[in-house]
């Protein structure tokens, strides 16, 4: 499905791509709430693409949560620069505190009550974070298969780190266990956010293997708010 986006014609436009687990849009647009991660090392989300990804999920839903994934790049800045854990922090909070910055006039043009955004710190400090986290981490240590996928999946970001030609800081091994830990962090804010009722994800690019798998009903045992989560890929064009 495509969409002129209020007929604006100078913005992008939208398309989705799948649904995981499959479900019609109907069934999708009927949730009324979606979240966006966003994430603050894919260039998709600058300019006229971030605007074009609001403004599509604020005519197909009645609420949507940006949710700003910086504080998470703690984690790329020690791989990329092998900085310390309070230095890392530091500097993804820079990065995020820019990002706001720079498209505070964006989200002005949206109803607050609609269109919301917060930071990455916001989730950590929610009271549901802990169980979820605790949750997550007991499925990664207790089953070998979901933590190979998580692995695998981390694998992947590393290695797109060195095609892309960005050296990393820390060994192969450091640097898979980091990414390892950003996922387990993410994918335990996801479940959170799906308790919380926010069971839509709109996200310009592919699913994580795991999530995907997980989607599919490989792992029975993941927590409920994984199990009711919907994830919608979406291309911008």
């Amino acid at each position: 499905m495509r969409s002129d986006l209020d007929s604006n014609k100078s913005l992008p436009l939208v398309e989705i791509v799948t649904v995981l687990p499959s479900a019609g849009e109907r069934e999708v647009f009927a949730q009324k709430k979606c979240y966006i991660g966003i994430s603050l090392t894919n260039p998709i989300f600058e300019k006229g693409n971030l605007e074009a990804l609001l403004r599509w999920a604020d005519a197909k839903f009645e609420q949507c949560l940006v949710v700003l994934g910086d504080d998470l790049c703690r984690f790329n800045q020690t791989i990329r620069f092998g900085s310390e854990a309070d230095e890392a922090l530091q500097a993804a909070h820079r990065i995020g505190e820019a990002f706001v910055e720079r498209t505070s006039d964006l989200f002005a043009q949206f109803d607050p009550e609609k269109m919301r955004l917060i930071r990455w710190s916001e989730n950590l400090d929610d009271d549901l974070f802990a169980g979820s986290k605790s949750a997550i981490d007991k499925l990664f240590n207790s089953d070998a298969e979901f933590k190979e996928m998580v692995k695998v999946d981390a694998l992947s970001f590393v290695d797109r780190l060195k095609s892309r030609s960005k050296d990393i800081a820390v060994d192969d091994a450091r640097a898979i266990e980091l990414c390892c830990e950003y996922l387990l962090e993410e994918i335990a804010v996801f479940n959170m956010l799906s308790e919380k009722g926010w069971r839509v994800e709109l996200y310009p690019g592919s699913e994580l293997h795991v999530l995907a798998e997980i989607a599919k009903g490989r792992f029975p045992d993941v927590p409920s708010g994984l199990n009711n989560r919907i994830n919608v890929e979406l291309k911008i064009t």
